[in-house]
């Protein structure tokens, strides 16, 4: 009988051991499936926050484009800033031959 006493106390020193074992075991996953939450949360914060950016950038794009357009379609490029200024001296030039001629003409008919 003593072989049995030793037995069943060994199973129960085991029982014991196996529950403290799957305890420890369940605390360990409910810490780890907690944790994950928090990944999943946070995770889900910063994939929010990366498609708000992306929707912000979008319309800084968009507004950027915009100006580029306006200013592409306001600017004078070169050749036609050199076209003004030849058709601007080519206006000073008649006014001043035709001041001259008035002058010359004044001078004329008063002499």
């Amino acid at each position: 009988m003593d072989e049995l006493n030793r037995l069943t106390l060994a199973l129960t020193e085991l029982r014991g051991l196996v529950e403290v074992g799957f305890e420890r075991t369940n605390g360990s996953t409910a810490l780890i499936l907690q944790r994950l939450d928090q990944v999943d949360n946070r995770h889900a914060e910063l994939a929010q926050r990366v498609e708000q950016d992306r929707v912000a950038g979008e319309v800084r794009h968009a507004a950027l484009e915009a100006r580029v357009d306006a200013v592409e379609r306001e600017a004078v490029t070169r050749s036609q800033l050199a076209d003004r200024t030849r058709q601007i001296i080519a206006i000073v030039t008649v006014l001043v031959a035709v001041a001259g001629a008035l002058i010359a003409l004044i001078q004329l008919t008063r002499g």
